[in-house]
């Protein structure tokens, strides 16, 4: 407010400035007017032989102005309005001032004039025009803003201070409990949110914007922590094997072919299925955080369907594919999607479908167009779900029972896999028991505009 205080008075006293040097032209101007209509008078009046006379009526001079011609030879009075105006030297058409204190017996000679010389039949007349200062209100108020403005500094400054303290401290209020809730923000409490104020302004937006990011922040710290969590926690199992294996290998099994064997069988195992974990842990991981993006392109529904019927073949000689394009006058669907991701998707699914059911398998994949979505279903005819397990399928390491016998092979995180891949094409999936049995993937994956 100081500063502010300070340019205010700055810009009125350049304002005050601007304002006098305008007035002094336009004062200049008319007295450079004057002098010449008097130099044009005494000219008329020395051919006339009458220098002196008819100088007071000129029109062209007001009733403020005082005048003088004299001869700047002999110094000889020729004209006047006011007897005791001194003779004023040459200015050359330029306006100055010119104070003498204390000059008459009741005050200063304080005036601006103009005063030039001009020859007329040999002889140098000095022609000077002059404004009594004094008697000039504007000049006076110049005078006087400086000093007013000076002395009205302090007291505004004063206000000016009080009125800055209480709009700074309703301002900062926020602020500070912005701050000191930001300061208590930790890893341990991400979730708390900062304060928001009742007014719409900046700072709320700002606390919004922080809000928001405390939210993501609290979102990835989560994920990581989860992904060493479930790192950890699946990794046990395998480790544990590989360790057991080869103290069995160090105490006795080297010297015992079959037990040597069987236990580099196990220990190449659990190393697979540990490797496959970390691969797909890391997957999640750069999907979730935004590192692996979707490459979106025209794909044909038909052809993929026909690709995943030929693999499932290979994979399995017990297992078959039908697919059905449910689209009007036409069997296919164009779909605009990344290929890649959705062949993943229902690649995990089709391999969930074969393996739960012990090799032997039937799997339809059906396809529709709607307004605004293409939905793929995957429909096997397996012993499907628990109902109990339903809720919680697409949670990592998640295999009901099966995940603690381990008697089905896998790692749990497929189901995990091809939701986050769902999410990051935009799309949902949802898992259902199939009629009479069965299990039943639904994908909804919109329409791109």
């Amino acid at each position: 407010m100081f500063i502010l205080m300070m340019a205010v008075i700055s810009l009125s006293l350049v304002l005050l400035l601007f304002t006098r040097s305008v007035v002094f032209a336009s004062q200049t101007l008319e007295l450079q007017k004057a002098e010449q209509a008097i130099y044009q008078s005494v000219q008329k009046n020395i051919f006339n032989d009458t220098p002196g006379k008819s100088l007071t009526t000129l029109k062209e001079i007001p009733y403020y102005m005082t005048y003088l011609v004299y001869e700047s030879e002999n110094m000889e009075l020729i004209a006047t309005n006011d007897p005791f105006l001194p003779l004023l030297e040459d200015t050359n058409g330029s306006a100055k001032t010119l104070f003498i204190k204390d000059y008459f017996f009741d005050g200063d000679l304080n005036i601006l004039y103009v005063a030039e010389s001009h020859v007329i039949y040999g002889k140098t007349y000095i022609v000077s025009v002059a404004l009594n200062l004094d008697n000039d209100s504007l000049v006076k108020t110049f005078i006087v803003l400086p000093k007013v403005i000076g002395v009205t500094i302090i007291p505004i400054l004063i206000i000016s201070f009080f009125v800055s303290l209480l709009i700074t401290k309703r301002t900062i209020r926020p602020v500070i409990k912005i701050t000191k809730t930001a300061q208590s923000i930790t890893s341990e409490n991400l979730g708390e949110l900062l304060p928001l104020s009742e007014y719409d302004d900046e700072i709320n937006e700002l606390s919004k914007t922080f809000n928001r990011l405390f939210k993501q922040l609290k979102i990835d710290f989560e994920r990581e922590r989860r992904f060493s969590s479930d790192v950890s926690h699946e990794l046990n199992t395998p480790l544990t094997v590989i360790i057991g294996q080869t103290g069995l290998l160090l105490r006795w099994g080297k010297d015992n072919p079959e037990q040597l064997e069987k236990s580099l069988n196990a220990i190449k195992q659990e190393s697979k299925s540990m490797q496959a974990i970390i691969a797909n842990l890391l997957q999640m991981s750069r999907i979730e955080s935004g590192r692996v993006k979707p490459n979106f392109s025209t794909i044909s529904l038909k052809d993929l369907f026909a690709r995943l019927s030929d693999e499932v073949s290979a994979l399995s000689a017990d297992s078959h594919i039908t697919y059905e394009i449910q689209q009007q006058k036409r069997d296919d669907i164009p779909l605009t999607t990344d290929s890649e991701m959705l062949h993943q998707i229902l690649t995990v699914l089709i391999s969930n479908s074969v393996k739960f059911s012990g090799g032997t398998c039937e799997i339809q994949l059906r396809a529709q167009k709607t307004k605004n979505a293409v939905i793929i279903e995957e429909i096997d005819d397996g012993p499907g779900f628990v109902e109990e397990t339903l809720p919680h399928i697409f949670e990592r390491f998640y295999r009901g029972d099966e995940a603690h016998s381990r008697k089905v092979s896998g790692s749990g995180l497929g189901l995990s896999i091809a939701q986050t891949l769902i999410t990051a094409l935009g799309g949902t999936i949802r898992a259902q028991n199939a009629e009479p049995h069965g299990a039943q993937f639904t994908i909804e994956i919109p329409l791109s505009e």
